[in-house]
């Protein structure tokens, strides 16, 4: 049966949503190898010259055709309309174009390319970036697809612990750090997964939901890094929070006041079979209480630099190690975008969230250990903000709610 016949079985399929985040080795800077995600990886088999197309492109060539794509990452699927029909592997496309009966004639798209069947279908590139502000147009309509389809923040405690190799591991985490602003002033040389932050966009559910419950802590013990340390820039204020954090951390935690007491002190460590958590300070110390415009730039830099120093001062120590870094959550930035008012709230309350579930249906209903929150949708706010308020984080938006989470190997 020929390929334009229109005539054929195009067996309906959900897209399939699950993912693969195993990691390809390269070499970066320091001679460290850096996980890169597998929508990076080449098409196996004889490399073929292939057409590069944006998704606006793409939606048109599958009106007129079935076809073998490559995407940067499958996110982009869901920016496709709703009928395209997903299916991952070219022999299962293949299959339902050539079976005999008849079905509704609708868009179909593999998600691989096969030398095998060039001859049948066409095989395209799409550049399309889904980790972009555009995301915010369909997070809230298609959030269970993201979910779906990209690594949750809740997922984070088993990634770790399933990656976690070498004579030591490290954990940086950062106190706000979004994957809008690490893709524009991160090191371009640290690529990264993108997390989704599934819940409330704040620092005390957002820690929580990275340490997990056992902690990773625990957890990395029983794997046999028994010695675990941490290292903390909170005031006393977030005495509780840092508690829960680093439990299971078997020689305490280390108060410090700058990247460099860490690292002198962990140049006295037996890092051998040992897990180190450090919590650093990121940019919502910048959006909360800040005269001035936050250099934005600047802080996200130093901190891809402080995580390659870790690396580079772990290797001339002959150790070898697997190095993460995260963030709880991400920022809005009030001079970035056009946030309007949804209610008139006193100026006490969080901008992006409510406690409880409400009504309406610009809101997302989440739960956490127990508790009911509404979080705004894009570009929403309850009140008016402060003039030291430079971003706002707390709700849902592709700004707040996507956090980097790289890795690093030594050597």
């Amino acid at each position: 049966m020929l390929l334009h016949d229109r005539n054929f079985k195009r067996q309906r399929r959900s897209a399939v949503l699950q993912k693969n985040h195993s990691p390809v080795a390269i070499r970066c800077r320091f001679g460290l190898a850096v996980a890169l995600p597998f929508r990076y990886r080449k098409v196996s088999g004889k490399v073929r010259a292939m057409r590069t197309l944006g998704l606006d492109e793409l939606s048109a060539l599958l009106e007129r055709s079935p076809a073998m794509v490559q995407l940067r990452h499958r996110l982009s699927l869901v920016f496709l309309p709703e009928e395209v029909q997903t299916f991952d592997t070219v022999e299962e496309l293949i299959a339902a174009l050539d079976s005999p009966n008849p079905q509704p004639e609708l868009p179909a798209i593999a998600l691989s390319v096969d030398d095998r069947f060039i001859h049948r279908l066409l095989a395209v590139r799409c550049d399309h970036d889904p980790f972009t502000s555009d995301l915010n147009r369909i997070l809230f309509p298609k959030i269970e697809q993201v979910q779906k389809m990209v690594l949750c923040q809740s997922q984070v405690p088993d990634w770790i612990v399933q990656n976690a190799a070498g004579d030591c591991v490290i954990l940086f985490l950062v106190d706000g750090l979004g994957l809008s602003d690490w893709k524009r002033f991160g090191k371009s040389e640290l690529f990264c997964e993108p997390c989704f932050v599934d819940g409330l966009t704040v620092t005390s559910q957002g820690m929580k939901r990275i340490v997990g419950e056992p902690t990773v802590a625990v957890r990395l013990a029983e794997k046999g890094y028994e010695r675990s340390f941490g290292f903390s820039y909170w005031e006393r204020e977030e005495e509780q929070l840092t508690d829960q954090i680093f439990f299971g951390v078997t020689e305490g935690v280390t108060k410090v006041r700058s990247f460099e007491e860490a690292l002198e002190a962990l140049d006295k460590l037996p890092l051998e079979n040992s897990f180190v958590s450090i919590v650093r300070e990121g940019l919502d110390q910048l959006c909360h209480r800040h005269r001035d415009r936050p250099d934005v730039e600047a802080t996200v830099q130093q901190l891809g630099d402080e995580f390659l120093a870790l690396a580079q001062r772990v290797q001339e120590r002959g150790i070898s190690a697997t190095l993460f870094l995260t963030a709880d959550h991400g920022i809005l930035w009030r001079h970035e975008h056009n946030l309007r008012l949804y209610e008139a709230g006193s100026s006490n309350v969080p901008p992006r969230y409510y406690e409880g579930f409400m009504s309406g249906n610009l809101l997302w209903r989440v739960n956490f250990l127990g508790n009911d929150y509404s979080l705004l949708t894009y570009p929403f706010i309850r009140r008016q903000l402060k003039s030291t308020e430079w971003g706002v984080h707390g709700g849902l938006s592709f700004e707040e709610s996507f956090v980097p989470l790289a890795k690093l190997t030594v050597p």
